[in-house]
């Protein structure tokens, strides 16, 4: 009987550690993920409020760093609920959907790490009006950073945001004359020209209708912010093209032309 035993056993072990494997007792990976996935229900999440040159406005910059990854978002704090709020609810979503997209990869682990940085620029663009432009880097295991921005236009008077398009009484006859001074200004750099992609560079002037949400201003110019790959080649990572507004005056809505140009030449600019 003794003999009959030990193949039994054997063999009743090797299903039974089958079994244990499809239904997912070897997680050697996933458990990674596990534990870096409920972050921010557990409020792991540090942070810290930075002073900025501009008396209205705050930095809130929130750090972490966990297993597989490490994070640092910049969230602008106007005063403002409904705006402070935006920003908030907005990071969160940012957050979130970077951990999707580590759980997603499988290409990061504790000797391999993800991360993911969001960094604020303010300036200061006319009488109670600011640009706030966020540049935003995601790693998750692969060859290279991906990089993009998003640029937001806040009206302390109204306390409200402003949709760029409203800054122009004329926005069909502004984008004809926008379009041909960033081309211009864009091939004219020394440093951009080198890395024009012409084929995308011909997609973005050929938009029917342009909303100018990529664009703030920064000490008197329009400023349009590409993101990587978007107009020329990774290596030049995230172009900023300027237009000078006394170029644009003549399609620019005159109450916005105002408080504009109410502001000092020198306008103090914040970078993090």
């Amino acid at each position: 009987m003794k003999d009959k035993t030990i193949p039994y056993f054997v063999i009743a072990l090797i299903i039974s550690m089958s079994i244990g494997y499809l239904f997912g007792w070897d997680k050697t990976e996933s458990i990674e993920y596990e534990e870096a996935l409920p972050v921010m229900s557990k409020n792991n999440v540090e942070d810290e409020i930075v002073d900025t040159d501009f008396e209205e406005v705050k930095i809130k910059r929130l750090n972490e760093k966990a297993k597989t990854y490490e994070l640092q978002v910049e969230i602008p704090l106007f005063g403002v609920k409904a705006i402070d709020q935006f920003f908030d609810e907005e990071a969160e979503q940012r957050i979130e959907h970077f951990i999707a997209l580590l759980e997603h990869s499988g290409n990061v682990s504790p000797s391999h790490q993800g991360a993911y940085f969001v960094t604020t620029d303010l300036y200061k663009s006319g009488e109670e009006f600011f640009s706030v432009v966020m540049a935003e880097e995601t790693y998750t295991g692969g060859a290279n950073f991906d990089q993009k921005s998003s640029v937001y236009l806040v009206d302390l008077l109204t306390e409200d945001f402003v949709d760029p398009i409203d800054l122009f009484d004329q926005p069909f006859e502004a984008q004809d004359k926008f379009f041909e001074l960033v081309e211009k200004n864009l091939r004219a750099s020394d440093y951009y020209s080198n890395y024009i992609m012409e084929d995308q560079l011909q997609e973005w002037l050929n938009q029917d209708q342009y909303d100018f949400s990529n664009v703030f201003i920064r000490d008197h110019n329009l400023v349009v912010k590409f993101d990587k790959y978007e107009v020329t080649a990774g290596v030049a990572g995230m172009p900023e093209v300027e237009v000078p507004i006394d170029e644009m005056k003549e399609f620019m809505n005159e109450e916005w032309l105002e408080r504009i140009e109410a502001i000092d030449e020198t306008t103090d600019e914040y970078y993090l």
